[in-house]
């Protein structure tokens, strides 16, 4: 059922002539999940506000704050599984240039390496999870050495949005947070032994996606979805600062 909160703030906004594009991005901005923001739109059609609907109320008096103590998580804003092409498309540009300079063997090998690596992908993101609350960033990951990390916002040091080649044509963005420690969980924050064994770092850590040493890498969000984390996550910061984390 849609939140009547986001509801009111949409009504309001198209008797005074918003699109919703607009009240999307508010809405987001302050931190609500995309998931509730669409719900709330779908019910209102798609249609001009007649002069008799037209209220003089402005949009800019409905509040459009976040809800107390709400958890963001991945369903908020979801990492999609695009970025786990990256490796397999390089693959494959190199198995066809094998192939076309006779190398049938290596470039066997080349295709049977790309599916290896879409299918460990898979693997890794499906054991990815991460968590926003009052006070910290959760993280947890790993296929069987499993490892949590919960890092109180007065660590992180940096929030910053990253939108390389391949991510632009597949219309994506990596949030990358860097923090002063390496605090993490039960298991001291350790690459799984999936990531060590079979050499599938670029899936993890700095350059795909969770946890390794001072750095959280969050590939494969929505470049609207990333922009409106790190807001949130800096506002977090300003909240709790180092003074406060108990560090």
């Amino acid at each position: 059922m849609p939140n009547n909160e986001i509801l009111n703030y949409i009504k309001t906004g198209l008797a005074n002539g918003e699109n919703k594009k607009e009240m999307t991005d508010a809405l987001l901005s302050a931190g609500w999940g995309s998931g509730d923001i669409q719900e709330a739109i779908d019910t209102f059609p798609t249609v001009a506000p007649s002069a008799s609907t037209v209220q003089s109320v402005p949009v800019q008096s409905v509040s459009v704050n976040a809800p107390a103590n709400k958890t963001i998580t991945e369903k908020d804003y979801p990492i999609t599984t695009r970025w786990i092409l990256k490796n397999p498309i390089i693959v494959l540009f190199l198995g066809i240039i094998m192939f076309l300079t006779g190398d049938i063997l290596n470039s066997t090998l080349a295709v049977l390496a790309a599916f290896i690596y879409i299918f460990v992908g898979y693997i890794i993101r499906a054991n990815f999870h991460y968590s926003l609350d009052d006070k910290y960033f959760h993280i947890k990951q790993g296929v069987i050495s499993k490892t949590q990390r919960n890092l109180p916002y007065g660590v992180i040091q940096d929030v910053f949005v990253k939108q390389n080649l391949f991510d632009r044509v597949f219309g994506i963005a990596s949030l990358r947070i860097e923090n002063a420690s390496q605090l993490g969980g039960k298991s001291g924050g350790k690459a799984s032994w999936l990531n060590k064994s079979y050499g599938m770092g670029s899936y993890s850590g700095r350059d795909g996606v969770g946890s390794s040493g001072n750095k959280i890498n969050l590939p494969g969000l929505k470049k609207q979805d990333a922009e409106v984390l790190k807001k949130i996550i800096l506002q977090k910061m300003k909240e709790n600062p180092i003074e406060e984390s108990g560090l």
